[in-house]
C-alpha cells in the first residue's frame, strides 16, 4: 500500500508540467551500467547530485526531479510503479542499475536492497572499508519487487540503496559514498 499521490507516470503529467514541476535529466554512455535517481531533486533530496557522481563520466545516469516550490513529495512514484518510458528504455538496456533513494534518520547508514546481492555485497563491503555503516535487512528497504525500478534491467535485478539524512547532508560523506559505489562497479566484470 502507497500514500503516493500518482500510481504511474502517465497520471503524474496528466496534472503536473515538465519543466515547471518536475523535469528529466539523463545521460546515455552506452554502458552497461545505469545510475538512476527517480526521486531526485526536492523530492529526495541530494540523491541527484550523489546519482550523479556516481555515474561520473562513464555510466549512465537518469534523474527525476522535483523543482516545485513547494509539496515536491507529490510527485513521489514508489519505484515498483515508476515507469517513466526514458527511464524504462535506459535501464532495461543495462546489466547493472544502482537506483539511489533517500531516507530519513541520522544513525550514518546505506541501506542496501534489491536483487542482485552479489553487487550489493561487494557495494557494502567497499562503503564499509571506508567508515560509511551498512544495513542489509532493513524491511522497508529491501527492494525485492521485481517491477522496482532498480530490478528492471537487461538481468532482471539490480540494487537499491537507501542514504540517510545525516549522510546525504555531508558532502565529504557523499563523495565516500560515491567513491565506494564506483569501486565495487570497477571491480564488476559486466560494468567494464
Amino acid at each position: 500500500m502507497t500514500n503516493d499521490r500518482y500510481s504511474s507516470f502517465d497520471e503524474l503529467q496528466n496534472h503536473e508540467t515538465l519543466d515547471k514541476d518536475y523535469t528529466l535529466s539523463f545521460r546515455d554512455t552506452c554502458s552497461r551500467v545505469t545510475i538512476i535517481a527517480p526521486h531526485g531533486g526536492k523530492i529526495e533530496p541530494r540523491t541527484s547530485d550523489l546519482a550523479r557522481r556516481i555515474a561520473g563520466e562513464n555510466y549512465n545516469f537518469y534523474c527525476f526531479e522535483g523543482i516545485k516550490n513547494k509539496d515536491n513529495a507529490c510527485l513521489h512514484i514508489t519505484s515498483h510503479r515508476f515507469d517513466e518510458p526514458g527511464a524504462i528504455k535506459l535501464v532495461s538496456k543495462s546489466e547493472l542499475v544502482v537506483a539511489v533513494h533517500a531516507c530519513t534518520g541520522t544513525a550514518g547508514l546505506v541501506h542496501i536492497g534489491g536483487l542482485d546481492k552479489k553487487l550489493g555485497g561487494k557495494i557494502a563491503k567497499k562503503l564499509q572499508n571506508r567508515g560509511i555503516g551498512v544495513s542489509k535487512d532493513h524491511p522497508r528497504f529491501l527492494g525485492s519487487n521485481p517491477n522496482n525500478i532498480c530490478n528492471r534491467g537487461a538481468t532482471g535485478m539490480g540494487v537499491q540503496l537507501e542514504v540517510t539524512r545525516d549522510l546525504r547532508d555531508d558532502l565529504d560523506k557523499v563523495k565516500v559514498i560515491a567513491q565506494a559505489v564506483r569501486a565495487a562497479l570497477k571491480n564488476n566484470r559486466m560494468a567494464n
